[in-house]
This record gives structure tokens, C-alpha cells and sequence, in this order.
């Protein structure tokens, strides 16, 4: 082959080597671009959130909305599954628009009181005896159904009613508090009615109970 004809080859080779480099070079541009900008899945507050706020009221509320964004603008840490929260509270406040970040919550005590209760949901201490109850019994996370005797009436007070805790170790007659979560509009009359009457605590099963009817009894009803 003539000194025309090698040089010929050698810039179509040349050519081609550099087309071929080319193709390379972009290939991996728009990979890194693309990672770069892939969405990315984040959880993103909707509201102001204080610090201590309980991770499964935020996870269960409005508070928050699930979104993507690309991932060269996902903070470190950011939080995309809601059931991550379990178990945490807010370690700082949060203000809308912000990602959650594993760095905003910490591990908190889910079996406080405040942490069980919500929205207009209370806590209220009632205190329980031995003959009207059986404390030693009951566990937090149990329900009861109350009934109330005043003036030789004794009816049912409120229907599964939550233990959130008891914060007494009973005493030997079983006496001590219960901690009950109720309505707002209901802390007055509970609390009416464990300084006025004579509360009785009937235990419910833990699964499969059946709805309490409202009853009502007095002399006449248990002598007949």
C-alpha cells in the first residue's frame, strides 16, 4: 500500500477511535448526570412540628407528604419510610418544607403517656380499689368498661375506656391509680364522678369484645 493510501487509513482509524471515545465520554456523562438527578424518594414536613413530637402521631397525621427529588438534593440521612418513625420523637423542631433526616429524630420511650394520646385525647389518673376492681389484673393497654353507683343506682359510666398505665404498684389490697385516656369534654364528668361515686372497673377481653350495652340496675331490678 502507498505512503497515500497508510494515511488515509490511519485518519478513518483515528476517526473512529475518537468517535468511539466520544461515545464513551457521553455515555458516562449521562450516567452520572442521570444519578445525579434520578428522584429519589423523601419525606418532607407539611407543618411545624415541635421538638418531642411523637414519630407515630406524625407518621399517622397530615403532617407530613411523601415526595421525590433529585438525588443531588436529598440531604444525608433523609428518611423515606414513614415506619421509620416508630418508636422516635422529634429531637428538633421541624418546619415545613423540610426533609426528615435521621439526624431529627431520636429513640423515645413509647410507653410514656403523652406519646399514647392525640388531638383532643387526655390523660386522667383514677384511683381503683381491691373490692371495686381487680388492679393486680389489668395491664397497660387494657380496656375497661365503668359503671358508676350513686343514690342505689348503679349504671354503666363509659364503655371501653383505655389504660394507658398505672403508675402504682398495687398494695396488697389491690388498691392504686389507673391512667385513662378520654375526650376532653369527658375530664370534668370523670372527674365528677370519682370524687362523687362509687366507680366500678369490669375488665374486657383483649381481643374479640363485643360492644357493652348500657345497663342500669338498683333494688328492684336485682330483687326481682
Amino acid at each position: 500500500m502507498s505512503s497515500r493510501g497508510w494515511a488515509i487509513a490511519l485518519g478513518i482509524g483515528a476517526i473512529v477511535l475518537a468517535a468511539i471515545l466520544l461515545i464513551v465520554y457521553l455515555d458516562r456523562y449521562r450516567a452520572r448526570v442521570g444519578g445525579r438527578n434520578a428522584p429519589t424518594p423523601v419525606l418532607v414536613a407539611k407543618q411545624y412540628i415541635p421538638a418531642g413530637t411523637p414519630g407515630t402521631l406524625i407518621a399517622s397525621g397530615p403532617m407530613y407528604a411523601p415526595t421525590t427529588l433529585p438525588r443531588k438534593e436529598v440531604e444525608v440521612g433523609a428518611i423515606s419510610d414513614p415506619q421509620y418513625l416508630a418508636g422516635r420523637a422529634a429531637s428538633a423542631e421541624i418546619f415545613p418544607g423540610q426533609q426528615f433526616t435521621a439526624l431529627d429524630f431520636a429513640t423515645a420511650d413509647t410507653a410514656s403517656v403523652d406519646s399514647q394520646i392525640t388531638g383532643t385525647q387526655r390523660a386522667l389518673s383514677i384511683s381503683i380499689d381491691g373490692v371495686h376492681g381487680s388492679l393486680s389484673q389489668i395491664q397497660p393497654g387494657d380496656s375497661v368498661d365503668i359503671y358508676s353507683a350513686v343514690g342505689g343506682v348503679v349504671k354503666l359510666f363509659r364503655p371501653n375506656v383505655k389504660v394507658l398505665t398505672i403508675p402504682t404498684v398495687p398494695g396488697p389490697t389491690g388498691s392504686g391509680n389507673l391512667i385513662l385516656r378520654m375526650e376532653t369534654k369527658d375530664a370534668a364528668t370523670f372527674a365528677f364522678a370519682a370524687d362523687n361515686t362509687q366507680l366500678w372497673f369490669v375488665i374486657r377481653p383483649v381481643v374479640g369484645a363485643k360492644p357493652t350495652k348500657p345497663s342500669t340496675a338498683n333494688a328492684a331490678t336485682v330483687l326481682r
